[in-house]
C-alpha cells in the first residue's frame, strides 16, 4: 500500500499552503481543546477555511507546542471515504510516516489541518475535495471530487530553523527544554555542552558543562556566531541539533560540513542583592530553586554557607565552612551579604554570591570577622525557611502593626550601625503600610505621623550614607506637610551644607533657633556653615579676579605685539590713457535661454553686427529688506557688460539685444549714445532703460 498524501503538488500550492500555514492569525479553540496553565508560545496557526473541518478527539495535557512551516512532523493516520470505506493507513503499515510542513509534501487540508494541532494531539480532519485531490481525484483508490476524512495523531515534531537565513546552519530540536518561556540573551551566563562532529564522524571539539557568557567570543568568531544565535532561541534542559554546511565553522579547518549537539543546562540568573542596589553585592544563581516564594522580614531562615573563597578561587583561611546559619530574615543577625543574599532565594536554590566591599561579608559565626579581601565569593544554599500571611490577607490593623515592628527594627539596625539595612527597613515600613486613604480616620492619622517619622529617618540613614540628595528630598517631605518640623529643618540643614549649598544651610538653621532658640546643634552648626560660606566667597572672589586679570592680560599682550608690517599688495595694472572703460548696464527679465547683448558702431561693439555683439553678465539679485505691508518685494533682474574703447572714438552709438531659442529682439527707436571725447584714462557708466517693445 502507497501512501497516497505525500503527492507531488505544484510549485504555487506549495507556497500558497505555507503562507496560509504562517501568515494569519491563530483561531480560537474549540470546546474540546486543551488549554492548559501555560501561554502558547509557539506560531499563530492560520484558521481553517470552510473546506476543513476538524474535531479534537484526544487533547494532551501540558501539551503548546504547535508546528511551523519548515518542521518535520511524524504522524499516525488513518484516511477513510464518506461512505466509511477505508483507502489509506499507516497504523495498517506499523510506521508513521513523516514529512516537513510548509513545502507541499502533503495535499492542503493536511498542511493548514495539522498546522492547527499540538504535540500529541490526535484530531479528525474532515477534508472536501478542493483541499484534496479535487475534481481528478486520485484512482482507483479516490474517486473524483471526493470528500476525505482522515483520523491523524500528531506523534512528533522536529523543530528545524535556519538560523541565518542561508542556509548555512540548520537548527533541529532534539529535546524540548523544561520552561519555554525562558531564554538567554546577550550577555546572559549559562552552562553548556557541547559536541562537534565532522564528516566520517570525527570529533572535532567535545566540551561538557561549561560556564559561558553569550556575547563574549570565547569561541571563536565563526563557533561562536553560531553557538550565540542557537542558544539564545533555547530554553534550559534543551537539546538541539546544528547541522552547519563546510567552512561555515572552523573555517580552513579542512572538517566539511559540521554536525553540533548543543545542550542548554542552566541559565544563571545574575541580580543585585545589595541593599542599596548599587551593584556591590551580586548573586549569580547556579541551580534554581522550587517554586517561586521567598524569604520575608522577620521569619525564620536555615541557610547552609558552603564555600568562601578569594577572586583567585582559594579558599579564605579561617572559614569554618560548609556550616548552616539559622537567622531572622533582615533583623541584623548575619552579615549584609547573607541578609541581601538570602531574601532572593527559592527554597532548595544555591548560588554564588560576589562582594566586593569587605565589611559586607565579615561574619564571626563563618570565621570571617576579620576578613580584608577586595573580592569575596560565598557559595550560599537556602534549606528553608518559614513564611507569614500575605499581605493581602491581612487587615488594616494588621498592616500598621507590622509597620510598627519594622520601624522598630530598622531603629535598632540604626543604633547598630547597620545604616543600609535600617534604610532598607525603613522604606518597607512605608510599602507595607501603603495608601492609607481607606483607613478610619484615627488609624488614618496615625498613620500620617508614622510616614512622617520615618521619612525623618530615612534622612537621617542618608546623611550617614553620605547621600545628601536623598536625604534633602526625604525631608522636603515632611516639610511640606509641616514646615515648622525641627528635626527636618537640621536635617536638610545637614543635607545643603553637604552640597555646598551654605546660604540654604544657614537660612534653614536660623529658622530652627528662631522657633527654639535652645538647639544647642543648630548654633554649634550655624557658625561652621557661615565659615564654609566665607572660604567659598573668597574662593570665588579670587577665581573671578584671575579671571579679569587673565582678560586684561589679553589685550596688554596685544597691544605689547610688535605690528606686523601689512603685506604689500600689488598695485592694479594702470589703464590706458587713450581708452575708456564703458559698463553697460539695462534691467531685463529673461525667458528660458535668453540673454542680453550689446552692439554698436564701433570694431569692439560688433559694428551693428548682431552676431558679433558682445554678450552681458546677469548680476545677482539684489537685497531688499521686507516691509511690513507683507507684499513681496520688487524683482529686478540687471545685466551688465563692460568693454574698453578707443576715446578718439568720440561721440557712440548703440542698442541693446536680446538673444535666445526665439531668435534676436533688438531695441526700437532712437539709439543710446555715449561721449568719450577727453574721458581716457577713466570708467563711464551707461545705466539705461530698453527703448520701444519688445523687452
Amino acid at each position: 500500500s502507497r501512501c497516497f498524501l505525500c503527492l507531488w503538488v505544484p510549485y504555487t500550492a506549495r507556497r500558497l499552503a505555507a503562507s496560509l500555514a504562517q501568515a494569519r492569525p491563530r483561531p480560537a479553540m474549540s470546546d474540546g481543546e486543551a488549554s492548559g496553565d501555560e501561554f502558547d508560545y509557539s506560531p499563530a496557526a492560520a484558521p481553517l477555511p470552510d473546506g476543513i473541518q476538524k474535531e479534537i478527539l484526544v487533547s494532551p495535557k501540558d501539551s503548546w507546542k504547535k508546528p511551523k512551516a519548515g518542521d518535520e512532523l511524524t504522524v499516525h493516520y488513518v484516511g477513510s471515504l464518506e461512505d466509511g470505506t477505508q483507502f489509506d493507513s499507516s497504523r495498517d503499515r506499523g510506521e508513521p510516516i513523516k514529512f516537513t510542513i510548509g513545502q507541499g509534501q502533503v495535499i492542503k487540508g493536511w498542511e493548514l489541518g495539522i498546522a492547527t494541532m499540538t504535540k500529541g494531539e490526535t484530531s479528525k480532519l474532515t477534508i472536501q475535495p478542493e483541499y484534496a485531490y479535487g475534481e481528478a481525484g486520485s484512482e482507483p483508490t479516490i474517486p473524483p471530487n471526493a470528500v476525505l476524512i482522515f483520523e491523524v495523531e500528531l506523534i512528533g515534531i522536529l523543530s528545524k530553523d535556519d538560523l541565518f537565513g542561508d542556509d548555512g546552519c540548520v537548527k533541529s530540536t532534539i529535546k524540548e527544554g523544561s520552561a519555554s518561556w525562558s531564554h538567554p540573551s546577550k550577555g546572559s551566563e549559562v552552562s553548556m555542552s557541547l559536541k562537534a562532529t565532522a564528516e566520517g564522524d570525527t570529533v572535532v571539539e567535545d566540551r561538557f558543562e561549561i560556564d559561558y557568557v553569550i556575547g563574549s567570543a570565547d569561541l571563536g568568531e565563526d563557533l561562536g556566531r553560531v553557538i550565540d544565535k542557537a542558544l539564545k532561541e533555547m530554553s534550559k534542559d534543551e537539546v538541539c541539533s546544528l547541522k552547519c554546511t563546510k567552512d561555515y565553522v572552523y573555517k580552513g579547518k579542512g572538517h566539511g560540513a559540521v554536525n553540533i549537539e548543543l545542550t542548554l543546562h542552566e541559565i544563571y540568573n545574575t541580580s543585585d542583592v545589595s541593599m542599596l542596589k548599587d551593584g556591590t553585592v551580586m548573586k549569580k544563581t547556579v541551580k534554581d530553586g522550587e517554586g517561586h516564594d521567598r524569604p520575608e522580614d522577620g521569619f525564620d531562615v536555615v541557610l547552609r554557607v558552603n564555600t568562601a573563597t578569594d577572586a583567585s578561587g582559594a579558599a579564605i583561611p579561617g572559614f569554618s565552612g560548609p556550616k548552616e546559619l539559622s537567622f531572622r530574615c533582615c533583623e541584623g543577625d548575619v552579615c549584609d551579604v547573607i541578609e541581601g543574599a538570602s531574601r532572593d532565594m527559592k527554597r532548595g536554590e544555591h548560588c554564588l554570591v560576589t562582594c566586593v566591599v569587605p565589611w559586607k561579608v565579615q561574619e564571626p559565626k563563618l570565621g570571617l570577622g576579620e576578613v580584608d579581601l577586595p573580592k569575596v565569593v560565598l557559595g550560599l544554599e537556602m534549606i528553608s525557611f518559614s513564611k507569614g500571611k500575605e499581605m493581602w490577607s491581612r487587615t488594616n490593623e494588621d498592616k500598621v502593626e507590622l509597620a510598627l515592628d519594622r520601624k522598630d527594627c530598622a531603629a535598632k539596625l540604626f543604633k547598630n550601625k547597620r545604616f543600609e539595612m535600617a534604610l532598607d527597613k525603613y522604606k518597607k515600613v512605608v510599602e507595607t503600610i501603603g495608601s492609607h486613604d481607606q483607613f478610619h480616620d484615627e488609624l488614618k492619622k496615625g498613620c500620617a505621623e508614622l510616614k512622617r517619622t520615618v521619612e525623618l529617618n530615612k534622612a537621617a540613614c542618608y546623611l550617614q550614607l553620605n547621600d545628601p540628595t536623598s536625604a534633602l528630598a526625604s525631608c522636603n517631605i515632611v516639610l511640606r506637610e509641616d514646615r515648622n518640623n525641627l528635626k527636618a529643618l537640621f536635617r536638610r540643614a545637614k543635607a545643603h551644607h553637604a552640597r555646598t549649598e551654605h546660604t540654604e544651610a544657614a537660612g534653614d538653621l536660623e529658622r530652627l533657633i528662631e522657633l527654639e532658640p535652645g538647639n544647642d546643634e543648630a548654633k554649634k552648626l550655624l557658625p561652621h556653615v557661615k565659615r564654609a560660606q566665607k572660604i567659598a566667597d573668597k574662593a570665588s572672589k579670587n577665581t573671578f579676579a584671575k579671571m579679569c586679570e587673565g582678560f586684561g592680560s589679553i589685550d596688554f599682550e596685544h597691544k605689547k605685539k610688535k605690528e606686523e608690517p601689512k603685506p604689500v599688495e600689488p598695485e592694479e595694472p594702470k589703464q590706458n590713457p587713450n581708452t575708456v572703460m564703458v559698463s553697460f548696464k539695462i534691467e531685463h527679465k529673461p525667458e528660458e535661454g535668453e540673454s542680453v547683448h550689446v552692439v554698436g558702431g564701433a570694431d569692439e561693439l560688433g559694428k551693428w553686427d548682431a552676431t558679433k555683439s558682445v554678450a552681458m553678465t546677469k548680476l545677482p539679485m539684489p537685497f531688499i529688506p521686507p516691509t511690513g505691508s507683507g507684499k513681496p518685494p520688487v524683482e529686478h533682474h540687471y545685466w551688465e557688460g563692460v568693454v574698453e574703447l578707443p576715446q578718439e572714438l568720440g561721440r557712440i552709438e548703440y542698442q541693446y539685444l536680446i538673444r535666445g531659442p526665439k531668435g534676436d529682439r533688438q531695441e526700437e527707436g532712437s539709439r543710446h549714445k555715449c561721449d568719450l571725447s577727453g574721458m581716457g584714462g577713466s570708467r563711464v557708466r551707461c545705466s539705461d532703460s530698453w527703448r520701444g517693445a519688445g523687452a
